[in-house]
């Protein structure tokens, strides 16, 4: 992990994505009650998509890959090429939860 020259950097990161996090628990929560809402799987690619650019700046590829497949499994709903099913929430109940785990290891 290279983010060692600019704490600062790293110390913004770790505030907007910890924020991102708390907010995607509570709306993956929110796409299975209601998994036809565009603004929700909207919101959702967009905190995976911030999540990883601010990963791939400080070149923590390990967030970076596990965020980049997430938005790739929300662009396929957003787009209708998929439906939000049990199955898929699962998968990205668990994702998030890898995600929580890796982001504590860097505080």
């Amino acid at each position: 992990m290279a983010f060692d020259a600019d704490n600062e950097l790293l110390q913004d990161f770790l505030i907007e994505a910890g924020e991102l996090l708390d907010a995607l628990d509570t709306q993956l929560v929110g796409l299975e009650q209601m998994p036809d809402d565009k603004d929700l799987l909207n919101a959702i690619f967009r905190a995976f998509h911030t999540i990883k650019g601010g990963a791939g700046f400080l070149e923590v590829t390990p967030l970076v890959e596990v965020c980049h497949r997430a938005e790739d499994i929300f662009n396929l709903l957003r787009n209708g090429e998929l439906k939000v099913t049990p199955a898929i929430m699962d998968v990205m109940l668990r994702v998030l939860d890898a995600l929580n785990t890796m982001f504590a290891n860097l505080r």
